[in-house]
């Protein structure tokens, strides 16, 4: 006996065709939900399933109070490279934009004071900046600076000048290395906003301490990706001679 295939796993299949053939491209917004429902003649119930199964696979991302969208290629980052994330998109052809939100002083939290190496509490500079592909919100990045540090940042126009650049230009301060971990968790509230996702959603959260040719510690950065677009890839080469 055939076994019939559901409704929405057709939908989603022909939806899936569309993407694929580039019917439907990357960061396109699809039709809204009901609409959809009537063109393929179904409830919203079963519609809503397709879009379920199209999620799960990461071919479509839905942004809070904006609608449902055809989801870029997930960006592979080398994490063994010492190299800045939108420097390795712009290298590959992506169109690669930063968004200045807000720039303030504030205290210290014990982890920021740990890896800058400040008494809990203390002053310091913050900055927050969104990272767009193509147009699209990327990653939610903190920066935090040491206040002597962030008083003379703090005098450029951040707003057009990457921080990095103040850094080395201005107060001739050079990053020379830098220790970065990356962990799994939900995506906070504050970054969800800036990323048109919602909270609690999967996320990438890189932590990552930049230091100069002395060994101290500049900035501090925490790092948000939504996990569907972000995959990280390492470049593995084996010794033939090794025995097992």
């Amino acid at each position: 006996m055939r076994r019939t295939v559901p409704r929405y796993h057709q939908i989603a299949e022909a939806l899936r065709a569309r993407i694929s053939a580039g019917g439907l491209t990357a960061g396109q917004r699809l039709d809204n939900q009901r609409q959809l429902a009537q063109s393929f003649g179904v409830t919203l119930m079963t519609l809503r399933q397709a879009l379920d199964v199209l999620a799960r696979e990461g071919l479509i991302t839905r942004r809070h109070g904006l609608g449902t969208f055809v989801a870029p290629p997930p960006v592979d980052y080398d994490i063994l490279q010492f190299r800045t994330l939108a420097g390795d998109l712009s290298a590959v052809g992506e169109d690669v934009a930063t968004r200045f939100l807000r720039s303030r002083f504030g205290r210290a939290d014990r982890r920021v004071a740990q890896e800058l190496g400040l008494a809990e509490g203390a002053r310091m500079f913050v900055l927050e900046r969104l990272r767009l592909v193509d147009g699209q919100p990327l990653s939610f990045q903190v920066s935090h600076l040491p206040a002597a540090i962030g008083e003379e940042a703090a005098k450029a126009d951040l707003t057009v000048t990457p921080l990095r650049h103040v850094l080395s230009f201005k107060l001739g301060i050079e990053i020379t290395a830098a220790r970065e971990t990356v962990s799994a968790e939900p995506l906070p509230a504050r970054a969800a906003r800036e990323l048109g996702c919602a909270a609690g959603a999967p996320c990438f959260r890189s932590d990552r301490v930049s230091t100069d040719a002395e060994r101290r510690p500049i900035v501090y950065d925490r790092v948000f990706i939504p996990g569907d677009r972000f995959r990280i890839t390492r470049q593995l080469h084996y010794d033939r001679s090794a025995t097992a």
